[in-house]
């Protein structure tokens, strides 16, 4: 099985290898096409653009800087308007909430506050809103979200009072002896544009290496850790990291010292600096304007490097001679626009036939030979993913270990042949039997695996009482004897003092080993 995988990731290697090759050769070619093209122009002209020159130079610097302005006030306007959405969407939440928990109260009053919290308890509420329930009769806390402990009873109404004040929508109402407040806070309606920006500003391309970034003023006076790099679409991987005045570029100057600067007195700025570029580790100088959008304390900022100017001075200056030059500029253009064209065809050619040719190779990668589904290799993937989103945004997962009751007694009776067919049946009993948001995989010989997002601990045994029930009802038959299977379950939580996965891996295969240990054909939980 190794061998197997080693030579399919051998094999994607070699496609990538001859894709960058074929790659490089096309762009070699067309560089070395537009060269000779556009020599014999370049050499007649020389005189003419130099006069040009420096004409060019400062109008194109006024274009950049009026597309740099008018990129950072886009985007300040997409910021409030995401806001105006976010509002909107959320005030939507409070009145739908108000009208569900009026109906719960109409209906029903005797599991009115389970009903309530359960539905308090959705991820998107729960995330969305500060809640607050009360017995009034008691002046007791039943239920509280997002909301940190309240050390004196006696300041329970003070504390409702600055919920108030801090939600830019809310509801309150009593329901007999219960009261009960939810509200959006600004802090979540910042938090949730924060991430919607981010997204936008990482998806977003403009040309010549310019992007817009975002970074988060924490002291006005400067100094270290006066900002927080909060969205940086060339620098990922240090977003949330602090700045400081102090740091220096290659040439000496302090970039940061002078935006904050420039903030601070005009609330705006065009600077220039040397910076690494996006798509390489070239670092150039850098002609940037950077704004204030004083609500959120953010700089928005948007740069264009100088040497991506020359381009547009030869083809500017091209243009001042059109009386001698518009025959060879009007050849120059169709050949230019002919091989774009061709390089843009060859390009989403080639770009579909490598992601079409390379779809099956990776996707084999991930599944199991035998059974058809997922493998360890896909598992671990999978395990690692949903604990960052455990951890991140706290998601429900249940991570559910079985295997095969007294397997070796099949493959010895029956033969491994046998064994092999109970491998695939039972693959297919439990695809049926799961919801298609569970993913099953084979964890190792009779072993399998299976992550289950958002099913709770209260629905876990009606959940694999179903998987046992399928799997024993079963019929199978060889050599013309009929039998059954049974399989033995162990089941976990991810718990926040987990480190890595593979806790709730441990849990659930010591559970397995509590079911096997009561007699098989059940599913032990181990929190």
């Amino acid at each position: 099985m190794k061998k197997r995988i080693h030579k399919l990731i051998d094999r994607i290697d070699n496609l990538e290898r001859v894709r960058k090759l074929y790659i490089f050769l096309l762009i070699f070619s067309i560089v070395f096409l537009l060269v000779i093209l556009n020599y014999s122009y370049i050499s007649t002209f020389k005189d003419v653009k130099v006069l040009y020159a420096q004409y060019t130079k400062d109008r194109i610097i006024d274009i950049k800087k009026d597309f740099l302005e008018d990129s950072v006030n886009n985007m300040i306007n997409n910021i409030e308007q995401t806001q105006a959405e976010i509002m909107e969407i959320n005030r939507n939440r409070i009145n739908r909430a108000t009208k569900v928990i009026g109906e719960y109260y109409s209906s029903k009053k005797e599991d009115f506050l389970e009903k309530t919290i359960d539905y308090f308890e959705t991820g998107t509420i729960k995330e969305a809103f500060d809640i607050f329930i009360l017995d009034r009769s008691t002046d007791k806390i039943l239920y509280q979200n997002n909301i940190g402990d309240i050390e004196d009873i006696r300041n329970i109404y003070d504390y409702i009072d600055d919920l108030k004040k801090n939600s830019i929508t809310y509801n309150e109402d009593d329901y007999g002896k219960y009261y009960i407040f939810y509200g959006v806070t600004e802090d979540y309606i910042k938090h949730a544009t924060t991430e919607s920006i981010k997204k936008r500003i990482h998806s977003d391309s403009f040309e010549n290496d310019a992007y817009i970034w975002i970074n988060e003023i924490v002291n006005y006076d400067g100094g270290e850790n006066y900002a927080i790099r909060l969205i940086h679409p060339n620098l990922k991987d240090t977003e949330g990291t602090y700045l400081s005045t102090n740091t220096q570029d290659i040439k000496g100057n302090y970039p940061y010292l002078t935006e904050l600067n420039g903030i601070k007195g005009n609330g705006e700025i065009y600077f220039t600096y040397f910076f690494k570029k996006k798509t390489c580790e070239e670092v150039a100088e850098k002609l940037t304007y950077a704004k204030l959008y004083k609500k959120y304390d953010w700089i928005i900022a948007m740069g264009v490097y100088f040497d991506d100017i020359q381009p547009y001075i030869d083809e500017i200056s091209e243009d001042g001679d059109k009386a001698i030059s518009k025959m060879t500029t009007l050849v120059g253009i169709l050949s230019l626009g002919l091989i774009f064209i061709g390089i843009l065809i060859v390009l989403i050619l080639e770009h579909w036939y490598y992601q079409n040719s390379n779809k099956e190779l990776r996707e084999e990668l991930n599944i199991d030979e035998l059974t058809k589904a997922f493998n360890r290799r896909a598992a671990t993937k999978k395990l690692e993913e949903t604990f960052y989103l455990f951890k991140r945004y706290n998601n429900i997962y249940t991570v559910i270990i079985f295997d095969i009751d007294d397997f070796k007694e099949i493959n010895d009776t029956y033969g491994h042949d046998v064994g092999d067919s109970v491998l695939r049946n039972l693959v297919e009993i439990i695809n049926k039997s799961t919801r298609k948001t569970d993913y099953l995989y084979r964890w190792g010989g009779e072993e399998f695996l299976l992550v289950c997002e958002g099913l709770k601990e209260e629905n876990l045994d009606s959940f694999t009482d179903k998987i046992l029930k399928d799997v024993e009802n079963f019929q199978y038959e060889s050599q013309g004897e009929k039998y059954h299977i049974t399989i033995s379950i162990g089941a976990s939580y991810f718990n926040k003092d987990d480190e890595d996965f593979l806790s709730v891996v441990k849990r659930a295969d010591m559970a397995l080993y509590n079911s096997k240990k009561e007699g098989k054909n059940r599913a032990t939980l181990n929190i």
